[in-house]
């Protein structure tokens, strides 16, 4: 992969260009209610949270319909590595820096995040959408979240991802597992719903913009105006299907 590809709202795109920043959102919040759960647990969805992409440079059609609100918003083109990475104690290439790995504030932690993009694969098989993740030393949750129903095959999906757990504030312990080991079995939820990645500065100057279809030319100013405002070098582009739905 060189680049990746996100559909969106030109709502969500005001956001992105002001913030230079990604929202990864929760699983439990995406289109396919069935992700995150297990054979041998109960679902880990609440805790997961991704950011979704497509590498398939060809314009897609059900994409269009099913992330810009009446084929009427953008595409982002982005460079990889979207992200800057950070080492945190003997990992490497993360998505968060140290001083982001425990927010005793809001009360969460940050796990995995590796700034590598990976594909979504498509399958029917149970076994496979909802693995069983007990083992030895606790709990497998990289399984999760891998895989898709074929359903969802026309998506071509690549996602980053984030495991971000609570921590129970009122609780002090040596032993790390004890703040928040209760919590997940209790399955309370993190106590916030996106975290925001920042763009890489190469990656973000380097945007490509593509307009949906059916985009109204009033909607067009907007981009323009929005770009010209936050990220003066990005590229603006019509579509490939321009004039070709009605």
């Amino acid at each position: 992969m060189k680049k990746l590809y996100h559909y969106t709202s030109i709502n969500n795109l005001a956001l992105i260009l002001k913030s230079g920043s990604i929202r990864f959102g929760r699983l439990d919040y995406v289109n396919d209610p069935t992700e995150g759960k297990s054979d041998d647990f109960h679902s880990l969805s609440s805790y997961i949270f991704i950011s979704c992409w497509t590498e398939n440079e060809e314009e897609n059609l059900a994409l269009w319909n099913m992330y810009t609100p009446d084929m009427n918003g953008v595409r982002i083109e982005l460079e990889i590595p979207l992200f800057e990475s950070y080492k945190v104690g003997e990992t490497e290439n993360l998505l968060f820096s140290k001083s982001e790995f425990l927010n005793e504030q809001d009360g969460y932690f940050i796990v995995g995040g590796l700034n590598e993009p990976y594909r979504i694969e498509y399958t029917d098989d149970i076994k496979l959408l909802q693995p069983s993740i007990r083992n030895t030393t606790g709990l497998h949750v990289e399984s999760l979240a891998k895989c898709k129903r074929s359903i969802w095959k026309v998506e071509q999906e690549c996602r980053y991802r984030l495991d971000i757990y609570p921590v129970d504030k009122t609780i002090q312990s040596e032993y790390f597992p004890d703040r928040y080991q209760h919590l997940i079995d209790n399955q309370t939820p993190p106590p916030i719903e996106g975290y925001m990645v920042k763009i890489k500065d190469e990656s973000f100057r380097k945007m490509k913009i593509r307009f949906s279809p059916k985009l109204k030319n009033g909607d067009k100013e907007i981009v323009h105006a929005l770009v010209n405002t936050y990220n003066g070098s990005a590229t603006i582009q019509e579509s490939s299907l321009k004039g070709l739905i009605r």
